[in-house]
């Protein structure tokens, strides 16, 4: 009788405590909601002050915009969280965030792979333009970026370019990436949540993560899948 009776108040007391575990999550009794897929993230906050001169008015309704490509050698100090301008647009890399390219490798299935961070200064090579008005930018060496998770927004790099066309909140935009011949333009959001585009039509500019260098296009309309979309000029 008396092993029957410790039984059951150790069972009471498992369940008084289970109750009040679950409580705790909210206060309600009910369980605590699910983190956002992306975090708020004040990306416009980033902005290097070279990159926020008076821009000129978009080019609304035109195709021809001015095609012709510039190049700029940016010497990046991997140790400081700095923002770095290309024209009106920018790239800005939190300290510590570029893996060393001497032993981290590069590919498609490596982008969240763990890496030593680069600790000296590199120099890094961006091509733009704004062919057929959607603005363009290429990099190299080929780099790929620390991983941060989904909510660590102070360890993300983050790229923005300036469009020539005006952005309109019924367009649905996004910055592609190019993988290559074999297959196109790259709608990374589909794979990833995180690297959804920031839209902001004051500085007609859009922005997003990214987890490595290549080839990036902002795009308007794009369609579903790997590299299928109905406004790129590239």
């Amino acid at each position: 009788m008396h092993v029957s009776m410790l039984v059951r108040r150790s069972a009471a007391l498992v369940a008084i405590l289970a109750a009040a575990s679950a409580c705790s999550d909210n206060g309600s009794g009910l369980s605590a909601p699910r983190p956002a897929e992306r975090p708020p993230f004040d990306v416009t906050a980033l902005q290097p002050l070279d990159a926020r001169a008076a821009a000129p008015t978009p080019h609304v309704g035109r195709r021809d915009a001015d095609d012709s490509e510039s190049t700029l050698d940016i010497r990046v100090n991997p140790n400081d969280s700095r923002a770095y301008a290309f024209g009106q647009n920018w790239i800005y890399f939190p300290a510590h965030s570029i893996c060393d390219p001497a032993t981290s490798g590069y590919g498609v299935g490596l982008w969240d792979t763990p890496c030593d961070a680069l600790r000296q200064p590199i120099t890094i090579t961006v091509h733009w333009s704004n062919k057929g008005g959607h603005a363009y930018a290429r990099f190299s060496p080929e780099l790929r970026f620390v991983p941060a998770t989904a909510r660590a927004v102070n360890r993300w790099v983050v790229l923005s370019l300036h469009d020539q066309k005006r952005l309109h909140d019924v367009n649905d935009y996004n910055i592609l990436y190019y993988g290559g011949q074999s297959t196109g333009w790259v709608n990374e959001q589909l794979q990833d949540p995180t690297l959804k585009a920031w839209i902001d039509r004051l500085s007609n500019s859009v922005s997003r993560r990214i987890k490595h260098f290549s080839g990036y296009m902002l795009a308007a309309g794009f369609a579903d899948g790997l590299g299928g979309t109905s406004d790129v000029a590239y």
